[in-house]
């Protein structure tokens, strides 16, 4: 990875840090009792597209934005 890479990031973190304000006094759980599952595709921010803000759901990302039901796969 590229140290300009790593230094951009790390920058934009400490910027995102010393601006968090009050967000650290959030509620557990999340606001609207919400939780997405989408698909780790970094083209997709699912906070905009979902018209989301800190504290208001749990987003998971995994490959495929798939989830199996536990009660209908084989046990191992």
């Amino acid at each position: 990875m590229s140290s300009k890479i790593v230094s951009e990031v790390l920058g934009a973190n400490a910027r995102y840090a010393s601006q968090f304000g009050d967000k650290g006094r959030l509620q557990l759980p999340p606001a609207r009792r919400f939780a997405v599952l989408t698909c780790m595709d970094a083209r997709i921010d699912p906070a905009q597209s979902l018209g989301l803000s800190e504290g208001d759901a749990h987003v998971i990302r995994n490959a495929g934005g798939r989830a199996s039901d536990p009660r209908k796969c084989p046990s191992a």
